[in-house]
């Protein structure tokens, strides 16, 4: 079940705006620095989506083998979101329902499910414009890469 509120900030977010250090969590796990292998069984569309999706969370350096389930699910919206778009594009907005009169076409309920999970999952992973503008991401005075977990632990 949800909880209730806004998400809360993540740690790297709140060394970098400098948050007071009582408000830092002190104990928070850190996922190892792989990224995520696939699993088997991936249908080619949703692999093709995962492998762009990982490729660009890599380059962010935000990819991590703890997130493989979530990705997942991710991607299989996108693809579930695709396949009702392309069958929106050749069918009507309403149809002929069950009793003959007119009613709305189930893709759009799906289009609109699988929308909102991608759109769910992209925040969360910084894969929106919104996202990614409270993310920051900073190398280290050598040109390395900065954790921004070094310290907290």
């Amino acid at each position: 079940m949800a909880r209730p509120g806004r998400a809360p900030k993540p740690t790297a977010l709140k060394l970098l705006d400098g948050t007071r250090a009582d408000r830092i969590n002190q104990h928070e796990p850190l996922p190892r620095g792989l990224p995520p292998a696939a699993p088997a069984g991936l249908a080619d569309d949703v692999r093709d989506v995962w492998d762009y999706t990982v490729r660009e969370l890599d380059s962010m350096g935000i990819a991590f083998a703890a997130d493989r389930d979530a990705l997942v699910c991710y991607c299989e919206a996108v693809v579930t979101h695709r396949r009702a778009s392309e069958l929106l594009a050749v069918s009507d907005v309403l149809v002929t329902g069950l009793h003959g009169g007119q009613v709305r076409n189930p893709a759009l309920q799906v289009q609109r499910d699988a929308a909102a999970v991608v759109r769910g999952y992209a925040q969360e992973f910084g894969l929106t414009p919104s996202a990614r503008t409270r993310i920051e991401h900073r190398a280290g005075p050598d040109g390395s890469e900065e954790n921004p977990f070094a310290g907290t632990g």
